[in-house]
């Protein structure tokens, strides 16, 4: 027969093992990626399988018995479950530390709004334009309206647009194209978006239209992201 304490072990484990598959899968995904070195594509599957003082099981197929299982060591082991928390906290925050990735995981994607949107619709309307060197030939509308505001340097203007139109296009694209490299390198690995998923191509495409003011909307996410953490911590 089980003694009140293995009872109460076993309430405890089975209590860490919901909260950690239903809360902080984020923190099983990082745990797998530091120690087995799987891509987040896959670990972001993890779930915590079973606890011990000495060990953490995960599987990435929880209604599969065969599925592979992965051991992460708790070191120092645990004195008791009770000291699980704090201790899984620990593991998480050193797995931050070594994959250099924020606790916090972008889930969605904030569409242009504002100055934004107003950028946004300025780089559409130069590529629909810049597309075709027909829109800066006479009598196109473009170059009506080129003559018009400048009279004398208008139709040089339309001139050198028709013929170096592709080329204005790639300039553009090429530097938003930096800018968005700069956004899956810098931003979304960091906060834990899969790559080539929805949200990835959401903010990826972003950036190659607005380019640098894509960044905003996600550095104001994340510094909400560590006030809300530390008035938690507060309270």
């Amino acid at each position: 027969m089980a003694s009140p304490k293995d009872n109460d072990d076993t309430a405890i484990k089975n209590r860490i093992i919901t909260h950690m598959n239903t809360s902080h899968q984020d923190s099983l995904t990082r745990y797998l990626r530091q120690t087995h070195h799987l891509p987040l594509s896959t670990a972001r599957h993890a779930t915590l399988h079973s606890l011990t003082l000495t060990t953490l099981t995960l599987t990435l197929s929880p209604s599969s018995p065969t599925a592979p299982k992965y051991q992460i060591p708790i070191s120092p082991p645990l004195a008791t479950y009770a000291d699980a928390r704090t201790r899984l906290a620990a593991m998480d925050a050193a797995a931050c530390t070594a994959l250099d990735l924020s606790p916090y995981t972008l889930t969605h994607y904030d569409p242009p709004r504002g100055f934004r949107l107003f950028v946004f619709i300025v780089v559409f309307l130069e590529t629909l334009l810049l597309s075709r060197r027909a829109h800066f030939l006479p009598p196109s509308i473009i170059h009506r309206i080129l003559t018009l505001l400048t009279p004398s340097y208008g139709a040089q203007i339309a001139s050198f647009c028709a013929r170096a139109h592709w080329g204005i296009l790639a300039v553009i694209y090429g530097i938003h194209g930096v800018q968005a490299w700069r956004m899956d390198r810098t931003r979304l690995r960091r906060y834990n978006v899969v790559r080539g998923g929805r949200v990835w191509w959401l903010w990826m495409g972003d950036a190659m239209v607005e380019g640098m003011y894509a960044f905003p909307p996600v550095d104001a996410w994340a510094r909400g992201e560590e006030e809300r953490r530390r008035v938690k911590e507060r309270h």
